[in-house]
């Protein structure tokens, strides 16, 4: 999970990308839980995983790292 929350933190990875489907199962666990998304704003998508805030939040507290 730390992995795919890295990923669409540093660089967004699009929906289609290889990355995407080497790992979607987690992908779609952290979609599932709120980590990621391809929202943009009501009603406007992207074709790019994005971290949301919960999921920064989720990956400050997996990896130690303090968002202070």
């Amino acid at each position: 999970m730390i992995d795919i929350l890295k990923q669409a933190l540093e660089s967004p990875f699009k929906t289609k990308s290889n990355f995407a489907r080497e790992n979607a199962d987690l992908i779609a666990m952290a979609a599932s839980d709120g980590f990621i998304t391809t929202r943009m704003a009501a009603g406007l998508y992207s074709r790019k995983w994005m971290i949301t805030p919960v999921g920064l939040s989720h990956y400050y507290a997996l990896t130690g790292l303090n968002h202070d």
